[in-house]
């Protein structure tokens, strides 16, 4: 891995922890939806890295966000289960179909709608694990759900916002 790209990663990494916890934290729309941006860093690591480093980086971003909102490890289960996850589906998803090999996964890397489906399916099982945790009851499995599923797509469409107004400015620069 280039230093280039290791900058860019913990410069993606810094952004969107100070939008996490400076911002989104704070925002409950509906009085229960809160959009984890931050999942967002977890998704767009270097393809290249490996399985252990990945589980290691994304137990270390859920621990980052766990301890600045004063949770007991909720962000941290869900973030480890994202990137063990990520793996599997990047390959999957992404990898497959793509003879030229990926960098860093993005909605400019490879194609537009295998990264939308990657990314809003690493999401879902973010949320659905962390609400989980959160209410830890199976009698409500459906607000579980539904919880779940809205907090993905409001986190799915501001992770799209922040690929096409930042990642569009940094790909100015590059050219």
């Amino acid at each position: 891995m280039n230093s280039q790209l290791i900058f860019r990663n913990i410069e993606r990494f810094i952004l969107l922890m100070l939008l996490q916890v400076l911002i989104f934290n704070n925002v409950y729309l509906g009085g229960y939806i809160n959009p984890c941006i931050y999942v967002l860093f977890i998704a767009m690591l270097p393809t290249q890295t490996g399985r252990i480093p990945m589980m290691l980086i994304a137990f270390f971003t859920g621990l980052c966000v766990d301890v600045s909102t004063n949770m007991l490890g909720f962000h941290t289960f869900a973030s480890t289960a994202v990137g063990y996850l990520r793996g599997v589906w990047l390959d999957k998803i992404i990898i497959r179909d793509n003879e030229e090999g990926i960098e860093t996964p993005s909605i400019y890397s490879g194609s537009y709608q295998q990264f939308l489906f990657y990314l809003f399916l690493l999401l879902f099982v973010f949320n659905l694990i962390y609400h989980t945790l959160l209410v830890f009851s199976f009698h409500e499995f459906f607000s579980i759900l539904f919880t779940a599923l809205l907090s993905t797509i409001v986190t799915w469409l501001l992770a799209l916002l922040y690929q096409t107004l930042l990642l569009r400015k940094m790909r100015r620069k590059e050219l």
